[in-house]
């Protein structure tokens, strides 16, 4: 038996003595504390690490490294003109749902007999049934590999074929301590993904322990739901030939509990017997024929009493449902009659707000109650239901809400599966519900069913849709097969009218779970972002940020929450404070606003609203307040009366009124500085080469500001030295970010002096803003462009730029991942 590395009584903060070299990066679920409990009812073990005493092993096996070899046995499972496609195993674990391409980290390798890895070949991947007639090419599923060669080349050789892929060598690796990076408190507690599904609980490689004091309450019982992981990465070693859970009372074994590899099934213990004693429950993982492999882990167990009637918590989130699309909110159509009805006893907010017109952003807003830059440097709300000892449950449908984008860390359960249907959401809430009928539950709902391509059942299409046009050529169509068919009005709205069909779709089927729920559950129904039909000659969303995407809709049922309609700004930055105090919670730091405190009028309705980060494009700002709304992006400036002027229409910033109140509303509602400086933006190009750019500031530079690119399709970076500004833009992208230079004195000051010096390749120029003298003021409204360089193919425009100033430790949102991309494709992200 291998050595243990054991851990004594873990006091302080779980992972708050690492050093920040070895610490997990911000994915991690933040430090929680023990939840108080009077009387101490829920004991949730996954959250308890600072109340644990482990023992773990510091590896379960040797560190993966290199290829990993294909250990077979390999199957023949078709053959087309002369070529034998051959399956076999997978000896790695992707998150891809499509497998049209492999992420570009991924390949198969092949070699000759004798010959060494680093002499193998790659093998040209080619998906599809259409491809299974051309030799030496390969494919993938979820489980397994599919290799094609021509019927004379007779089976694959062991050993002659592996698979490359990084990311599983670096998810094995944290499956062991030594090479993991992590804290054993931070090791210990986790969240372990299998197939699409996230849990977070305890993960003891065999052979491990952990130790925990606790008084159980008359009636407790001890949930568990534990198995064997399999590897990211196979080992030539085999797998793992199972493990036992030991549960401990007082060193005395109760239970042992055989697991397999994948396979877990929810049992429950009764620790009755030692109602209201102190009492030490041991955890503890035993090895079986060897140790090799024995990835145990627990997921979510508990502690508790059961309840007859335990509060429950759900989030129905509908993904791109634009306010004015539900007839609850005054739509002509009956889009949601089910809905209007059950409405009646809910508070029905008419002016919330969204924080980004895209799902990532809005979708962290919603369960931090902050600005999403701050996401994972605290609690969120199921961190914190979580540590009180909540189950805690997260149905998604989207791959922005995926473990690869960070959302499924501390839920005790989330499960993502891009794209399903209503119904199908609604039955696996059913499920959620019956599954923890006695015990507390927050569950978050997620609905795709509104985002393209539209899939409602044939016995919705004809709902509010006539025929399809002849333009489109498909019924499930995606933006850019909308883009190029040209439709004229009769065809708009057809695609509108679809629309409105799964809006229906979503109302039958969510009436079956709002109807399981009590009149005491607390309820709210949200969308992260609407959708654009050609209200401002846009389609589909994360472009802009216009009313039709940034207004939501907001309906909130629950302890505190006066029903009824109200016209005051929300966002959906309240969602937290308000289900916290609706169950009488803690409420942490937060930018939102308890909706009890307007509903009950102890809040006034004089508040600023923020919003931005658009997935496309350049940055765009914008901040709503006093029934106006002013926006910014490309260095313009804008503002409407929504009043008088829903649709936008008539800037009054060029009918002389002025916008630096605004910039500074915008500040307040941000939470952070905004400053008018100088906008460099170069034209895309193919160059190879990097494009570089001084710009000269008299007075010195006080800071740059990279603009966000969630796609990556760009890249840039930048120095400061004294009055210059330094710029990189990386060549060979097909983008271009926008850079903004905030000058250490007012821009306008020293705007007439400013120099501009581009090198790309042995090209080199410099170029000054015109000889003007004196102050020189930014044009009221519409920007403006002080200068321009034209070197290498690229032309560099500096103009003005007003720019939010990021927060201290704060991270942009990023919309891409490369392991994600089919999925991303899938679903129309690149169609830009």
């Amino acid at each position: 038996m291998m050595g243990l590395l054991t851990t004594a009584w873990i006091s302080g903060v779980a992972g708050a003595q690492e050093p920040p070299a070895t610490e997990p990066p911000a994915t991690e679920s933040p430090v929680m504390e023990s939840p108080v409990m009077e009387p101490p009812a829920i004991w949730p073990l996954s959250w308890m690490a600072d109340e644990a005493e482990l023992t773990l092993p510091p590896s379960s096996r040797s560190e993966a490294e290199g290829p990993i070899e294909i250990a077979g046995p390999w199957r023949l499972i078709a053959t087309v003109n002369g070529v034998r496609t051959w399956e076999a195993p997978s000896p790695v674990r992707t998150r891809t749902l499509f497998f049209n391409r492999p992420p570009d980290d991924m390949a198969l390798l092949g070699r000759a007999a004798g010959a060494e890895w680093a002499q193998a070949r790659e093998v040209r991947h080619k998906g599809g049934m259409d491809h299974a007639d051309q030799p030496h090419t390969w494919t993938f599923t979820a489980d397994a590999v599919h290799l094609r060669l021509p019927i004379e080349d007779g089976p694959p050789q062991r050993g002659a074929f592996a698979v490359r892929y990084t990311r599983a060598l670096e998810r094995e690796a944290s499956f062991n301590l030594e090479h993991s990076g992590l804290s054993p408190e931070r090791f210990a507690f986790r969240s372990v993904q299998v197939d699409a599904t996230t849990r977070r609980g305890l993960f003891l490689p065999a052979p491990a322990s952990a130790r925990f004091t606790l008084t159980p309450s008359p009636g407790a019982v001890l949930d568990l739901d534990a198995m064997v992981v399999p590897p990211e990465a196979e080992h030539p070693g085999g797998p793992s030939d199972g493990a036992d859970l030991v549960v401990r009372v007082d060193g005395e074994e109760i239970a042992r509990l055989p697991l397999e590899v994948a396979r877990s099934e929810l049992r429950r213990l009764s620790l009755d017997a030692w109602a209201d004693r102190e009492i030490a429950l041991e955890l503890a993982s035993e090895p079986g024929g060897s140790e090799h492999l024995d990835y145990v882990f627990v997921a979510d167990p508990v502690v508790f009493t059961p309840q007859d009637d335990p509060p429950r918590v759900l989030m129905v989130f509908i993904d791109t449902l634009r306010v004015d699309h539900l007839s609850l909110y005054e739509y002509p159509r009956q889009t949601t009659p089910l809905l209007d009805d059950w409405a009646d006893d809910a508070a029905v907010f008419t002016q919330a707000r969204s924080v980004s017109p895209w799902t990532l952003p809005a979708a962290r807003a919603m369960l931090l109650g902050r600005q999403p830059e701050a996401w994972r440097q605290q609690p969120a709300l199921h961190d914190q239901l979580g540590a009180a000892g909540w189950a805690t449950t997260y149905l998604a449908g989207n791959v922005y809400l995926s473990s690869n984008f960070e959302m499924a860390e501390g839920w005790g359960t989330h499960r993502c599966v891009n794209w399903p249907q209503a119904s199908v959401q609604v039955d696996r809430g059913l499920e959620q519900l019956d599954t923890y009928s006695d015990r507390p539950l927050l569950m978050v709902l997620h609905f795709m069913d509104m985002h393209l391509p539209y899939t409602e059942p044939l016995t919705y299409r004809g709902v509010f849709a006539g025929d399809r046009p002849e333009g489109l050529q498909r019924d499930n169509f995606l933006r850019g097969e909308v883009l190029r068919a040209n439709l004229d009005d009769a065809g708009r709205q057809y695609v509108l009218d679809r629309y409105d069909n799964n809006l229906r779709y979503i109302d039958d089927q969510l009436h079956r779970i709002l109807g399981a729920l009590g009149p005491d559950d607390t309820v709210v129904v949200l969308a992260d972002h609407g959708e654009e039909f050609w209200d401002h000659d846009g389609f589909e969303h994360g472009h802009t940020i216009h009313e039709e995407l940034v207004r939501i809709p907001l309906v909130v049922r629950g302890r505190g929450v006066t029903p009824g309609r109200y016209d005051a700004p929300v966002s959906l930055l309240d969602v937290p404070p308000t289900i916290l105090r609706s169950l009488g919670l803690p409420e942490p730091e937060t930018d939102g606003l308890a909706l009890q405190e307007l509903t009950d009028g102890t809040a006034g309705e004089d508040r600023a609203l923020a919003f931005g980060r658009p997935l496309y494009g350049h940055r765009r700002w914008g901040v709503a307040a006093d029934g106006q709304k002013y926006m910014t992006s490309e260095g313009a400036e804008h503002l409407y009366d929504l009043s008088a002027d829903p649709g936008e229409r008539a800037d009054l910033l060029l009918r002389g009124k002025r916008p630096e109140p605004w910039r500074a509303r915008l500040s307040e509602a941000l939470g952070r500085p905004v400053a008018l400086g100088f906008r460099l933006i170069p034209t895309t190009s193919k160059a190879r080469s990097d494009l570089m750019v001084e710009l000269t500031v008299p007075g010195g530079v006080e800071r740059i500001v990279i603009g966000e690119d969630p796609l990556q399709k760009s890249s840039a970076s930048a120095e400061i030295d004294g009055e210059v500004a330094r710029i990189t833009w990386k060549g060979g992208m097909r983008g271009t970010r926008e850079v903004f230079v905030i000058p250490q004195v007012p821009a306008a000051e020293v705007a007439s002096e400013v120099s501009m010096r581009a090198k790309s390749g042995s090209a080199e120029m410099t170029v000054g803003t015109g000889g003007r003298t004196g102050i020189v003021k930014p044009p009221r409204g519409r920007g403006g462009r002080l200068t321009k360089a034209r070197i290498g193919g690229r032309t560099v425009s500096l103009t003005w730029g007003v720019v939010p100033i990021p927060p201290e430790g704060g991270r942009g949102v990023e919309g891409f991942d490369e392991e994600m991309r089919g999925e991303l494709e899938a679903l129309g992200y690149f169609e830009d």
